[in-house]
């Protein structure tokens, strides 16, 4: 059975329940959560470039897929049941306008996916592509990128773009999440977590729990700030080459001891997003795989090469268990975390990029606050780093009390990196 045949169906993979459970049903404001890049065209003819994005299509499931998310079910319909929904034309020289990333996906009535091909006259210069999360991660979105840009250079010259390498699939996924060896994984998973989070619980015994956010309906509740910083990136890069242990690691790291000193904490229990790859199968597929794992950062570290060899350890064994489900894990947290979860002390999300799509870098050194959001985390950082510096993005709830904090966690958290790098 091909896709450009007929669909199939299915459940939803363990990634895609966390979607589901933070992500609110049909919300006006959703297009916050979106992912998008634009891609180059170099002047394709413009039916050329059409028949690229069918190639993708035909070659993603997710991205032509039906969400159930009450099921928890999803329909892959055939690549030409609503293309022509899927993709649009748009005046390349018009003036510029984002309007075309501000999609409100409805997913359990359309495909995930909008590509609009900006054109002059009969040749495409650039393919917008905008897709709900539930469809695709950061990492998906460059297999995405790239997959469209073989496809556009492919069919310009009259070629095929893919050959019969195997991409993995969500119902797949799903799938095989289900069978006994992954009923298996998800019991080793659960003594992982409960090891790791036993040992958050007693490093924070005896504090007083902090103030969990309190979300107000229908009002803007989370912010942003941002700082650019080349030195920070300079120095992470430093510390790799000295210590082979990865930048993620060393933001990571600076952030959790930012936190600690910010909260006045002995600890703090971080969630870094893991990218959830384990094959070159998934490695190839856009589909969303992220997932969280749970981190120990201590305020009391010493030397930097122990404290950083220990945290990658946390997040190498980590990412083994990531794939937990995310309706256990949630529940495990608030079991074993009691009343300090959902608090700065062991909440916060912490997510590394390297070379993303769809972003902007600022003034160096400089923080810049953003505009009120429906959408957004309650205390993360996602640091995006590319070889000419690093990007810190820190978001909190309104009433999480961060507002007063963000400045000095920012510019706390890029210090301690390039003092890291300082004493190696």
């Amino acid at each position: 059975m091909t896709g450009a045949e007929s669909g199939r169906s299915g459940g939803l993979t363990l990634s895609q329940h966390e979607w589901v459970q933070w992500i609110p049903a049909d919300s006006d404001t959703s297009f916050e959560d979106n992912i998008w890049t634009v891609v180059p065209a170099d002047g394709v003819p413009l039916d050329r470039a059409a028949q690229a994005v069918r190639d993708v299509l035909l070659r993603h499931e997710g991205l032509r897929s039906l969400v159930a998310r009450t099921a928890g079910t999803q329909l892959v319909e055939a690549v030409d049941e609503r293309i022509g929904e899927a993709v649009a034309i748009a005046d390349a020289a018009a003036p510029s306008d984002d309007g075309w990333r501000r999609v409100c996906f409805r997913v359990g009535e359309q495909w995930p996916a909008r590509f609009v091909l900006f054109a002059e006259g009969r040749t495409v210069k650039r393919v917008g592509v905008v897709v709900d999360h539930v469809a695709i991660d950061p990492w998906g979105m460059g297999v995405l990128h790239n997959d469209l840009r073989q496809a556009l250079k492919a069919r310009a010259t009259g070629h095929e773009p893919f050959g019969a390498e195997l991409v993995e699939q969500p119902i797949d996924v799903a799938e095989s999440e289900a069978s006994p060896s992954g009923l298996a994984y998800q019991g080793r998973a659960r003594d992982y977590w409960q090891e790791r989070l036993d040992l958050i619980a007693d490093t924070l015994a005896g504090r007083t729990p902090g103030t969990r956010p309190a979300a107000k309906p229908g009002a803007p509740v989370f912010r942003s700030a941002r700082l650019y910083s080349p030195r920070a990136a300079q120095a992470a890069q430093s510390i790799a080459a000295a210590t082979g242990v990865s930048a993620a690691s060393t933001f990571l790291l600076a952030f959790g001891t930012a936190v600690c000193a910010a909260e006045q904490s002995a600890g703090v229990g971080l969630f870094a997003i893991s990218a959830n790859r384990t094959t070159l199968q998934s490695a190839r597929s856009v589909r969303k795989a992220t997932m969280t794992l749970p981190v120990l950062i201590r305020a009391e570290q010493g030397p930097i090469r122990p404290a950083l060899a220990d945290c990658a350890a946390q997040q190498l064994r980590g990412h083994r268990f990531a794939n937990a489900d995310p309706r256990v894990t949630e529940r495990m947290c608030h079991e074993i975390l009691g009343d300090h979860y959902e608090t700065a002390v062991a909440y916060p999300r912490f997510s590394y990029l390297a070379a993303p799509f769809g972003t902007e870098n600022g003034t160096p050194g400089r923080i810049t606050f953003g505009e009120p959001r429906s959408l957004g985390a309650r205390f993360m950082l996602t640091v995006a780093q590319h070889r000419r510096g690093a990007r810190l993005d820190l978001e909190w709830s309104e009433e999480s009390g961060w507002g007063a904090l963000a400045a000095d966690l920012l510019m706390r958290t890029e210090n301690l990196v390039i003092q890291g790098a300082a004493s190696l």
